[in-house]
């Protein structure tokens, strides 16, 4: 059976969490929201490991039990379609902390804070970063423009690094890395689409 994980989302300049759990958090993460470095604070973020995905889900049921008082309505910035729409707390990232140390103080895996975890998950994925971003560029000459909505889609995907202080450029083709530092320097001057 594959490890789950509780995971404990904060978003950015809001008092509000999201509780879950997931085999595979950075799935989960995307599926809220293309740019989910932005709407949620993954600096402050909890991930707590267990065993199984029937252990996990105990200890989330539990949590959502405790939290009850905390209940707040799914915010209107996250994808209805990505679920978990009863999951959201305000207020209670200090009572998940204290709950996720605890797990941790009975020898589950935990990262609190996990934005190491977020760098590593990431991380992993470079090589097919590489090729994706490669099959961006199959057909578009050196000097063409991408198309505007198809550059936003991929700045998206490797806007994550920066933002969870990772250096994207050795992950990507050379005329991949030049067009996003590019984009890079155009959007820290107020030009970029």
């Amino acid at each position: 059976m594959p490890a789950c994980h509780l995971y404990v989302l904060p978003l950015f300049r809001e008092d509000i969490v999201k509780l879950g759990i997931s085999t595979d958090p950075l799935a989960r993460v995307r599926a809220f929201s293309s740019r989910y470095y932005e709407c949620f604070d993954l600096p402050r973020s909890l991930l707590v490991e267990f065993d199984s995905v029937a252990e996990a889900r105990r200890r989330e049921t539990a949590l959502h039990r405790q939290l009850r008082a905390w209940n707040a309505p799914a915010p209107l910035t996250v994808a209805a379609m990505a679920g978990g729409a009863t999951e959201w707390y305000r207020g209670a990232w200090r009572l998940l902390f204290e709950a996720a140390s605890d797990d941790a103080a009975r020898g589950h895996p935990a990262w609190l804070p996990a934005v190491a975890w977020w760098q590593t998950r990431l991380q992993a994925e470079q090589a097919e970063l590489y090729e994706w971003s490669e099959a961006c560029l199959r057909g578009v000459g050196s000097d063409d423009p991408i198309e505007p909505a198809r550059w936003a889609s991929i700045a998206d995907v490797l806007d994550a690094w920066p933002a969870l202080g990772l250096e994207v450029d050795d992950a990507l083709p050379e005329a991949m890395a030049t067009r996003y530092r590019a984009h890079r320097g155009a959007w820290r001057t107020g030009l970029a689409d």
